[in-house]
């Protein structure tokens, strides 16, 4: 990307005006290169410089429009629609040097998530760029990564709930785990809990609010203070050492885990994805994907090809497996994300007279054996259905039809060994269905596969997996 073009996305990211599509793009960028991050945090830094020491008094209302991509241009090139009475707050602001206009109601945290993440903010969930005064996060699942200002950074893991109480200064944790890097600028920044405040004097460290109602700390550097009450003692706790209390009773001082706290943004690779866009009649045996292995055709009644852009099983049973590109990594923590398009088959007149129609897409063990399967089937409206490989356990069970047109996606945890089942392009849609299965494995391939007259029809097939940095396991929360 040109820097002009980047230069532009950062600046509407941080003035607010920033579109959804550009908003998934910054976010990408974001993630894989650190310049693009570092230079983000450059422009934020100025921005609240300038709105700090230039904040335009709360009578005054300007209204600009941008007319040139540049940050500082875009600025000082705002055409200025004002009422007489302003001229002097203006003159005042030019004789200072500062020909910049600075929206009062600015970005107080700006925000960024990871690919397996699904969060509300104030109950609505909807991908967002930042997060203001007195508004609530809810991530369940994935991290979110917060910029409060320059000088605070914090990765909230879900499940967790976070309130921002103030423009700065303030967060609160109401259940959950957090982390924050506070450089020297940020000292005093506080973090409220439901067993006190947590007052930051120049550090690093997680803070775990527990659903009993206690609170853990564990530091890493600098040293923070923790204060339950007013006129209560405060007690502090330096790099290296974790303290665990509730509001009454003795702080129990202990060595940290902060290692087990997620402190930055999981990064992504894409693992396998194909969209099949060939020719109509196109062979599908030992095909290349877009990334990824050929495909492998195990069995088929007939020869798989396919049809007008699509992957679609009718004409007969088979079996068919897609290898996914090695890993860069696979001793961490790692959440896989499959997402596919289905539609309806070519061969749907006939689904009334097979009773025992199946559809199956199997998720493969790296070495050996099935890990679990996502299953429709007639005796169920061919409904999507969750099941265990390992002991035959089914989910309860969804109400979309692997027969109609649907977006799904399906993650696997290996940290917990969480299946969960969404409608939509991917973890910020609709929940639909889960369960457990065996943690820790790794994943290298999937199997579709048909029989007794069942047929499946996909596009866009796309894995991902989202590689976490922490080096213990999960923090326990109960």
């Amino acid at each position: 990307m040109e820097d002009h073009e980047l230069n532009r996305l950062l600046n509407r990211l941080i003035e607010g005006t920033i579109s959804e599509q550009d908003f998934q793009r910054v976010q990408q960028l974001m993630r894989e290169d650190p310049k693009v991050r570092a230079e983000y945090y450059d422009l934020l830094g100025v921005d609240m410089m300038l709105h700090e020491r230039y904040e335009v008094p709360d009578y005054i209302s300007v209204h600009a429009k941008t007319a040139d991509d540049h940050w500082v241009v875009a600025r000082s090139h705002r055409k200025l629609y004002i009422r007489a009475a302003w001229a002097a707050a203006i003159m005042l602001l030019l004789s200072l040097g500062a020909f910049f206009l600075i929206d009062r109601n600015s970005t107080d945290a700006t925000l960024a998530s990871s690919v397996d993440s699904s969060y509300t903010i104030n109950g609505e969930a909807k991908p967002a760029s930042a997060l203001n005064k007195d508004e609530l996060l809810e991530v369940k699942s994935g991290v979110v990564q917060l910029a409060i200002g320059p000088y605070v950074e914090a990765c909230v893991e879900g499940p967790a709930k976070v309130k921002l109480l103030a423009h700065k200064g303030k967060l609160e944790l109401q259940e959950g785990s957090i982390f924050l890097q506070i450089s020297p600028g940020g000292r005093g920044f506080e973090v409220h809990t439901p067993a006190g405040i947590i007052r930051n004097i120049g550090t690093k460290f997680g803070v775990l609010a527990l659903a009993d109602g206690s609170v853990q700390t564990h530091v890493t550097s600098g040293i923070v203070e923790i204060e339950r009450k007013p006129g209560e003692a405060r007690q502090r706790v330096t790099a290296g050492n974790g303290a665990t209390w509730t509001t009454t009773g003795p702080i129990k001082t202990h060595r940290n885990a902060a290692e087990r706290f997620v402190q930055t943004l999981p990064w992504d690779e894409v693992l396998f994805q194909d969209d099949f866009s060939e020719g109509h009649g196109s062979p599908l045996k030992d095909k290349v994907a877009d990334v990824g292995g050929p495909w492998k055709v195990e069995s088929e009644l007939n020869p798989t090809t396919l049809t007008n852009g699509k992957l679609d099983t009718s004409t007969g049973w088979r079996t068919l497996t897609a290898k996914f590109r090695e890993e860069q990594s696979s001793s961490s923590r790692r959440v896989y994300m499959t997402t596919f398009s289905t539609h309806v088959p070519e061969n749907i007149w006939d689904k009334g007279a097979y009773l025992d129609a199946a559809e199956r897409i199997t998720f493969n063990i790296k070495g050996n054996g099935h890990l679990f399967s996502m299953v429709a089937r007639k005796s169920r409206g061919h409904h999507w259905q969750l099941k265990n490989e390992k002991d035959g356990v089914h989910s309860i069970g969804t109400r979309i039809s692997a027969l109609q047109p649907h977006m799904v996606t399906v993650t696997y945890d290996t940290g917990s060994g969480e299946v969960k089942l969404y409608e939509g392009t991917g973890t910020g849609g609709l929940y639909l269905d889960g369960f457990k299965v065996e943690a820790g494995k790794t994943l290298d391939s999937l199997t579709l596969s048909n029989d007794e007259g069942g047929d499946l029809s996909i596009d866009d097939l796309t894995v991902k997996v989202a590689t976490y940095s922490q080096n213990g396991d999960h923090l326990k929360r109960d």
